[in-house]
């Protein structure tokens, strides 16, 4: 009996180990496998195109001794002083190795150079202006295109050309009138504003630029607009400047009121006669206003 209780209990327990063992039925599974390489995002496309050679030239901004047709123009410009005057519009030009670019960099002379609008009215187009220039009219080196555009005009756009139009308004005559073809000596309120007070040049010169084309077998010469120079301006009455930010107040003197009322009435006539303007022309109607104030110093 108690061998036969064995036996039942080792069965029983072999019984249990193989259920142990039998393998469960296998379900198929869903295969969730990850890509090995996963596609890439595709990314939103800039908007910025690459701009076309044109485009690109029309947004590139030179220096003024860098753009070719601006260094042809104080070239020609300073060819045409020195040939009317007999020199250099200053020593440091002599010998230079880069003419356009002494002039542009000249501790000493501001010049510029202006020509008529294409409406034909007096309002004066700045072709080129030197640092000692727009130092003048209260702008730095690197703000020459509120005074000019160094871009051909075949590459301007209105945006370029606003700036001269309606940021700073100067009187200087674009043309020589008369036979005369150079002056010394020249006086012109250039800048009229408040403060910090109207800017006048002072012992400038002035000149026709002009420039020679070969045409029909020939040297043609056109004048292509006015060159102005001087080394010291007036800022009000009693500032007087030089390039540099040099400045030194001053006090009037009178000295000889009749020469000077004698020579303020030959420059009224000389406007008159020898520039063909009127008594209403701002230039006479300023003229006559310190003819009148200098005789009042006189009746004093």
């Amino acid at each position: 009996m108690e061998i036969l209780l064995r036996a039942f209990l080792v069965s029983s327990l072999f019984f249990e180990i193989g259920l142990a063992f039998v393998v469960k039925p296998h379900h198929q599974a869903t295969r969730e496998t990850a890509p090995l390489f996963a596609k890439k995002k595709k990314g939103k496309k800039s908007k910025d195109k690459k701009k076309g050679g044109f485009e690109w030239a029309a947004s590139f901004t030179q220096q003024p001794f860098e753009a070719t047709q601006k260094r042809d123009l104080v070239s020609a410009a300073l060819a045409s002083f020195k040939g009317r005057s007999g020199k250099s519009l200053s020593p440091e030009l002599d010998g230079a190795a880069d003419i356009p670019k002494a002039i542009w960099n000249s501790p000493e002379v501001a010049c510029m150079v202006v020509s008529q609008s294409e409406e034909g009215n007096d309002q004066p187009v700045v072709e080129y202006a030197n640092i000692a220039a727009l130092e003048t009219v209260g702008l730095k080196k690197n703000e020459f295109e509120q005074l000019f555009s160094t871009k051909p005009k075949e590459l301007q756009t209105a945006d370029d050309i606003k700036p001269a139009v309606d940021a700073i308004q100067l009187d200087l005559p674009p043309a020589m009138k008369g036979d005369k073809k150079f002056e010394r000596g020249y006086k012109k309120k250039m800048l009229r504003q408040e403060e910090p007070g109207d800017v006048t040049i002072v012992d400038a010169y002035r000149w026709d630029v002009e420039k020679s084309t070969f045409e029909g077998g020939k040297f043609v010469t056109e004048s292509i607009g006015v060159g102005y120079a001087w080394g010291e301006w007036l800022i009000g009455e009693h500032l007087v400047c030089s390039p540099g930010g040099v400045m030194n107040e001053i006090e009037e003197e009178l000295g000889d009121l009749k020469k000077r009322i004698a020579d303020q009435g030959t420059l009224i006539r000389d406007l008159k006669e020898n520039e063909g303007l009127g008594n209403k022309d701002p230039q006479v109607v300023e003229a006559v206003a310190e003819l009148l104030r200098l005789k009042s110093l006189d009746e004093d």
